[in-house]
């Protein structure tokens, strides 16, 4: 009786060999999950993309606001308007490679600048544009960062009287007020 099992066994697995492979019903049923799964990503995906692309502007706004800071403590004034921060010997000392924004720094007076950062093609991008103020008043420095409401949109930030803040197209995302210790 064992023999016949065997036997048997053998037979079916020697069967089972001839199907190898998938059906086409199968196939179309993998192929159409995949496809469902990538409409549903690639949205996510593309926004976090964008959301990569915007630290640059983000960063670069921060980091010239700090730099204006400290430029301002030890010269009473803050770095010229014509100050190229992608220039290696810039009177800032911070130095940007832009790969998707240009910057612009404003002087107003000697207590108070802006920087902007607009981007280069937003809307293909998916970015938002930045900027950045800074004032000084009775030793006390008040800096903010701005973010535009919507992609393409405006980021214009303020500065004067020893306040700085953001317009109404703009959310402000980072204010600080400090006041160095000589």
């Amino acid at each position: 009786m064992n023999n016949v099992f065997t036997a048997k066994l053998l037979q079916n697995l020697n069967n089972k060999k001839d199907n190898k492979g998938f059906t086409l019903i199968e196939l179309l049923v993998v192929v159409i999950i995949i496809g469902v799964l990538a409409a549903v990503a690639l949205p996510n995906l593309l926004s976090q993309v964008g959301k990569a692309r915007e630290s640059e502007g983000k960063t670069t706004v921060g980091s010239v606001n700090r730099a204006q800071q400290a430029f301002h403590f030890e010269r009473r004034t803050f770095a010229p308007a014509a100050t190229d921060i992608t220039a290696a010997n810039n009177a800032l000392g911070v130095v940007v490679n832009p790969r998707y924004y240009g910057y612009a720094l404003t002087l107003t007076d000697a207590n108070n600048a802006l920087v902007a950062a607009n981007a280069i093609d937003a809307n293909n991008d998916g970015i938002r544009q930045y900027g950045g103020g800074i004032s000084h008043l009775n030793g006390t420095y008040d800096t903010s960062l701005c973010q535009s409401n919507d992609v393409g949109g405006t980021a214009t930030a303020t500065a004067a009287g020893g306040d700085a803040g953001c317009d109404a197209a703009a959310t402000e995302l980072e204010t600080a007020s400090t006041a160095p210790t000589p």
